[in-house]
């Protein structure tokens, strides 16, 4: 099993298990091996498996991840014994560790949760295999001398032989242990209790669904091992079941008073009946096992109403695991369609910066989640100018991330295709309009850049207006006096430009609420006024500049996780 080790810049001699297809690094606490680094990103990089080959690739970081000493661009292959760099923090990649010391991987494990909705005053079932037998009401139940009820902390004055009990847990133990899904394990047990209880000639179970809250017939047999196409239930005896976790013995049918004039029972030819709550170790009930009888002659006995009881905590406990179990798969379905999607959306990112004579850029973005809304793109136009667009999904997760895919694709489409970039958001807001997406809506920015004219058209739907700096250090928003509504609330709207000229040591940066709006511990936000004044003073290069100012944001907000997607771009005329 592969692994990283650390060897400096953390907590040295720290080992991480590689045991998953894709381990996010980095100091945010929801990546799957955590370093504790100021310097080193939220999510840094990430570890890829594929058939026993391990790869690693840099999620644009701010400052780079390097094996044995190179800068990585893309994905590269690891091999045993690489050194990986992060900032300060140096490790080792072992894909074959003689020795794993002190490995600690409680950061990779899940836990697994299972509830079960509570029941009501009523319990609703589902009827596509049931026909229900009505009964007294249910003060009434209980009178008939022909009930037997044995509540489960009850000391019952019947002992079943130990060496029989013991046989049969034995029994149905080891025809469930090995089945781990719900439709395997449920048959398995009603044939099980065929074999313990000879007398029985139909047996169902019903399990309380968590989403409909219903009771649903998760299995039926009868004597032969054929399953029945529908069976006869007592609602009475399976809500009084459910609710109170008694279980319940009629020993004779017949002479029970509330079942004297039931047509269907008499048609199904019930003599003898058991019904067994089944409850979870929460002690919430998860559904029943009935079994019943047509011989009068073979009437279940207290012993086996105990016996049953008993082996009903063992079926519990089998239905449980393998709902656990089930639950365990949807989750790492989800989890690998997750990890797919981000895989998705940082393709659509930029993979390297354009290459403009006289102009420099930068660019950062990080996602809340795994997956975000925000956008941004570098388009290069037929004419020579270059588009420059930045934008932001109402809302964040999986819905942003797919509308902010769509917005990808028909920017391009647009700017490629339209006279102009007026004409060119119009036509973007008119599809977005029109997607049929609902109430959602995105703020948008898109500047172009004539490098020959030096000069740049902004079209704002909504978003925030980019700052200029002069080369003097003066701050300002640009094509506020233009700036419309965001894109898909008005679907014919047209939208205006604004024009402004770029001075040599001009730098723009544009940029998405996740920076103005970041909040700390104490609820107070990033704001404008901060940002513009850090902008006015931060030196360096452009890549400096939207460094400086990421973690001026990541300072103030501390250890408060952010709540939404953060980007920036930028760019800076420098005439040689």
């Amino acid at each position: 099993m592969a692994v990283l080790q650390v060897l400096r810049g953390s907590a040295t001699d720290s080992q991480f298990l590689l045991n998953e297809n894709r381990m996010v690094i980095g100091r945010h606490p929801n990546c799957q091996i955590v370093l504790h680094n100021g310097v080193v990103s939220r999510h840094h990089a990430q570890i890829l498996e594929s058939h026993g080959t391990f790869y690693i690739e840099d999620l644009r970081s701010r400052n780079g991840t390097y094996v044995n000493g190179e800068r990585i661009e893309g994905r590269t292959e690891l091999d045993d014994g690489d050194e990986i760099r992060l900032c300060d923090v140096e490790l080792t990649f072992l894909l074959h560790p003689s020795s794993i010391q002190s490995l600690d991987d409680s950061a990779h494990r899940k836990t697994l949760e299972y509830e079960t909705d509570g029941l009501s005053s009523s319990i609703s079932m589902d009827e596509s295999r049931i026909y229900a037998l009505p009964g007294a009401m249910e003060d009434d139940f209980g009178t008939s001398t022909s009930i037997r009820k044995l509540s489960p902390d009850e000391d019952s004055n019947v002992s079943v032989n130990p060496e029989i009990k013991l046989k049969a847990i034995l029994e149905i133990t080891r025809a469930l242990g090995r089945e781990l899904e719900i439709d395997s394990v449920l048959p398995k047990m009603l044939e099980t209790l065929f074999n313990i209880f000879p007398q029985a000639q139909q047996g169902f179970v019903l399990l309380l669904d968590s989403e409909s809250g219903k009771l649903k017939v998760k299995a039926s047999r009868s004597r032969g091992g054929v399953e029945t196409d529908s069976v006869a239930v007592s609602m009475t005896v399976v809500r009084h079941a459910m609710q109170t976790r008694e279980s319940i013995l009629s020993q004779n049918v017949s002479d029970d008073s509330r079942f004297k004039k039931n047509t269907a029972l008499n048609k199904a030819q019930i003599r003898s009946m058991m019904c067994v709550p089944i409850v979870g170790q929460d002690q919430e009930g998860l559904g029943v096992i009935q079994i019943v009888t047509r011989n009068e002659d073979q009437a279940f006995t207290d012993e086996d109403l105990e016996l049953l009881a008993t082996l009903a905590t063992q079926a519990s406990m089998a239905i449980e695991n393998a709902r656990m179990h089930e639950e365990q798969i949807k989750r790492k379905e989800l989890e690998r369609d997750l990890e797919f999607a981000t895989q998705v959306q940082l393709g659509f990112l930029p993979k390297s910066r354009p290459n403009l004579p006289n102009y420099s850029f930068a660019d950062y973005y990080e996602a809340a989640l795994s997956v975000g809304g925000d956008y941004f793109d570098y388009i290069q136009l037929p004419d020579g100018r270059l588009a420059l667009a930045l934008g932001d999904v109402a809302g964040k997760g999986m819905p942003a991330a797919l509308l902010m895919a769509r917005l990808y694709s028909s920017t391009r489409f647009q700017l490629l295709t339209r006279p102009t970039i007026e004409e060119a958001v119009s036509g973007l807001n008119q599809e977005i309009s029109g997607s049929g997406l609902g109430h959602r809506f995105i703020t948008f920015v898109v500047m172009v850049i004539d490098p020959d004219q030096h000069e740049i058209t902004i079209v704002n739907a909504g978003h925030l207006c980019p700052l200029l700096r002069r080369a003097n250090g003066t701050v300002e928003l640009i094509g506020k006096e233009n700036s419309s509504l965001p894109l898909g609330i008005v679907p014919d709207l047209a939208y205006e430009s604004s024009k402004v000229t770029i001075e040599n040591n001009d730098t723009i940066i544009a940029f998405t609420d996740g920076v103005t709006e970041a909040m700390n511990n104490e609820r107070k936000i990033y704001g404008n006024e901060r940002l513009a004044k850090l902008f006015s003073e931060a030196a360096g290069d452009i890549q400096d500049v939207i460094e400086t100012i990421v973690e001026d944001v990541e300072n103030f907000t501390g250890d408060v996780v952010s709540r939404d997607d953060t980007c920036l771009i930028g760019v800076r005329r420098s005439d040689v």
